[in-house]
């Protein structure tokens, strides 16, 4: 009997379950082992109607051909059947768009209020950035965008496609740049480049023979008449190295041509670099730079390149990062987080010599490498307490692993789970004048 007269309206749920358990692992069906697909069932059993409906069966048999995951069925169905199982996966979609949406606009109402979209802090706090150029370097634009780097995740995508920030990749460097201008797409802050090309000394010698003759061509195709396609140089704007941008419009579409001047000051040509041009084919696009390229070329010749004084004093971002690496100190940082776990283990012993008669008893101790457990009997119930030593040279670090709402005082529980811990581990601690262990030098780190 094929699978659709076994799965159809009007079988008992035991029948349907068991002819599609049957009939996958087939050719053309869904690959699935007991392990896996024996508790999906057992949901199916829980959730579907006794007999099944023909959606229902509908449902099973687009998973069993794979046209959907059962994980959406039981999505379905758990949802409550909102809508019919065909119109399911649009009324999901407008869902995830609509909650999308909301936390996007309220991302929005916070930026209005001068807030960080995730955070009660500013957006761009004064302590994490030097008060260099507010303004774009390039054309002075004050609307510039944040560039946001690491693996975007769907608030960061609606964000980008909103406008808000500019999506910069996976990893950042030292020195990346940390704000865009939409306007002339320049980023900053950046260091004029006046280093020498890396290189053997052959291949250097070699790049700039062919920067003679690159330029050389271009020249020529610049003192001949302009195509009626090439493309219209709107601005230029000359920096702090010498090198010179310019904004080049294909109409609807912009991009940025740069002028280098890397072997120029080698005895070579300066070089004519254009930008991506990501709306049109691989072929076009190397025929649209050369166009574009000798339109800067030729722009070049006749108009002065823009200057502001709006250049990023690179010292003065050089000291700003300077004064935030001895702010996060890690050696400073490890010092104090030392002293606050010596401090904790003090006030751990005090609160145990202090109410001996509130200490809950150690029922278990488990030990794991560095790790050591503890099982605690309150006359509420039983907590966890993991010990944790992170070397010998520094202090232990007790942590009670489980709640203690269920205490009159769940902070004053916690920790009298890990002063009896602390004492189960060791026991002369609880004669007066002993110290527990690490903090010994407490005082004298705190001196």
């Amino acid at each position: 009997m094929r699978p659709e007269e076994r799965i159809a309206a009007g079988k008992s749920i035991r029948d349907a379950l068991t002819a599609f358990r049957e009939s996958v692992n087939q050719k053309g069906t869904i690959f699935s082992t007991d392990h896996w697909l024996l508790p999906k069932l057992e949901q199916l059993q829980q959730l579907l109607t006794e007999p099944i409906t023909q959606e229902e069966a509908e449902a099973l048999l687009d998973v069993r051909y794979q046209r959907h995951f059962l994980e959406e069925l039981i999505e379905w169905l758990e949802r409550g059947r909102p809508v019919s199982w065909e119109n399911f996966f649009t009324y999901r979609a407008n869902l995830k768009q609509e909650e999308l949406r909301k936390r996007a606009d309220e991302r929005e109402r916070r930026r209005a209020a001068g807030l960080h979209p995730y955070f009660d802090t500013k957006i761009f706090a004064d302590e994490c950035f030097p008060k260099i150029s507010d303004v774009c370097p390039d054309c002075g634009s004050s609307d510039w965008k944040p560039i946001a780097y690491g693996l975007p995740t769907e608030d960061t995508e609606e964000d980008a496609r909103r406008g808000h920030v500019v999506l910069g990749g996976c990893t950042i460097e030292l020195g990346d740049p940390t704000r865009y201008c939409p306007a002339c797409f320049n980023s900053w802050p950046t260091k004029p480049d006046v280093s020498k090309p890396a290189g053997r000394p052959e291949w250097i010698e070699q790049q700039i023979v062919e920067s003679r003759a690159e330029y050389a061509q271009l020249s020529a195709l610049a003192d001949s008449p302009p195509a009626p396609e090439e493309p219209v140089v709107e601005r230029a704007w000359a920096r702090i190295d010498r090198s010179v941008r310019f904004l080049v419009s294909f109409g609807d579409n912009k991009t940025v041509v740069a002028k280098n001047l890397e072997y120029f000051r080698l005895g070579g040509a300066p070089s004519y670099n254009p930008g991506f041009l990501s709306w049109c084919t691989y072929d076009e696009s190397r025929r649209l730079s050369t166009l574009a390229a000798v339109a800067a070329l030729r722009f070049g010749r006749t108009h002065q390149p823009e200057r502001h004084n709006l250049y990023n004093d690179w010292d003065k971002v050089q000291a700003h990062r300077r004064e935030l690496s001895r702010c996060c100190d890690e050696d400073s940082f490890q010092r104090e987080w030392e002293k606050e776990r010596r401090k904790k283990l003090t006030e751990l012993l005090k609160l145990a010599r202090a109410i001996p008669e509130r200490l809950p008893s150690v029922v278990s101790v488990r030990s794991f490498e560095q790790d050591r457990k503890f099982l605690v009997r309150f006359p509420w119930g039983v907590v966890g307490v993991k010990r944790h030593r992170f070397s010998l040279l520094e202090p232990l670090e007790y942590r009670c692993t489980s709640s203690c709402t269920r205490d009159e005082d769940p902070d004053l529980a916690q920790n009298l789970a890990c002063a009896a811990a602390m004492l189960a581990e060791f026991p002369r601690l609880a004669r007066a004048g002993r110290r527990p262990p690490g903090s010994e030098d407490s005082t004298a780190a705190s001196n």
